[in-house]
């Protein structure tokens, strides 16, 4: 058993070493550092969260040279952030492209402060369909990891047993657990920073509040759903503003599908919907009436 402990023991450390020297220490917030995976020749990718400046980042190789980074482009919703980093002599990270996961497998969330590699050892606690993140972001998978992450360590690789990369660690995008970004959300999101330096998100212009249908209009109406959303601020330049949408008016179905929730509009609201038509079903006065609405790009903050 002893000598078993000790294989185990040197596999994981030898892992942690080959993993993180394609592994940099990210330096753009204060008190703590953050990784960045190695993702593509002069690509590097890390956690949004943890840039907390557009200029003025540097990185910390695995031999300790530092190097400027520029920022290529971010999306929150996801958490991820693009670097391009000149001059950057380390090997890109080994990814699967195909893996194979389940609750119960074994994960290595490897990162790097300024001095060290940082490392922590759990497995994958469980794992559900495509979400929407409280950022407005969409997961393919969402990927909850069972393991303390080093602060440090947002940003850097999610590894299974074959030391290739499964995912992006992230801690910000839940509040009881940590998340791997999975691997096709990590390529989806990167390769439109790298096209367009953000993702676009769909917009509505309006602000929305789940509100239960009183039932005498639910049998009316031949209403599945107990509850819709209801208008209570629009932008009267914004697409359902000029769609002819007002305060008050309540939202049954957008492109075909109920609106029970805020999250359900975010569903419609993804990157592929800008320029797109839908049509909204709503109530006014107890009456239904159809909009066409042409979802916009959601404006960047500044």
């Amino acid at each position: 058993m002893a000598n078993s402990l000790v294989a185990l023991s040197e596999q994981i450390a030898s892992t942690v070493e080959q993993v993180a020297q394609a592994i940099v220490s990210v330096h753009a917030r204060p008190r703590f550092d953050s990784s960045g995976v190695h993702w593509s020749p002069e690509i590097v990718l890390t956690a949004d969260h943890a840039l907390r400046r557009d200029d003025g980042i540097r990185v910390t190789a695995p031999d300790g040279s530092k190097l400027e980074a520029d920022l290529v482009g971010r999306d929150p919703g996801t958490d991820l952030a693009v670097l391009r980093v000149k001059g950057l002599g380390i090997p890109v990270m080994a990814k699967d492209e195909s893996p194979v996961t389940a609750p119960g497998n074994i994960v290595l969330a490897i990162g790097r402060s300024k001095d060290s590699a940082v490392a922590a050892f759990g497995v994958i606690s469980n794992i559900s369909g495509p979400s929407q993140t409280w950022r407005g972001g969409r997961l393919d998978q969402v990927v909850r990891l069972d393991l303390s992450l080093h602060p440090a360590g947002a940003g850097g690789a999610v590894v299974g047993a074959s030391g290739a990369l499964l995912g992006i660690a992230t801690p910000a995008l839940s509040r009881v657990s940590v998340f791997a970004i999975p691997l096709s959300t990590v390529t989806r999101v990167t390769d439109n920073l790298l096209a367009h330096g953000r993702v676009p998100r769909g917009y509505l212009g309006v602000g929305l509040q789940p509100i239960a249908i009183p039932e005498h209009l639910r049998s009316k109406l031949n209403l599945a759903s107990p509850t819709a959303l209801i208008a209570i601020s629009v932008e009267n330049e914004g697409p359902a503003g000029q769609a002819g949408m007002s305060i008050g008016d309540v939202l049954l179905e957008l492109a075909g599908r109920a609106m029970q929730r805020t999250e359900n509009v975010q569903e419609v609201l993804s990157s592929e919907s800008v320029g797109k038509k839908v049509v909204a079903r709503i109530l006014r006065g107890g009456n239904p009436v159809e909009l066409e609405i042409t979802i916009a790009e959601r404006p960047r903050r500044r």
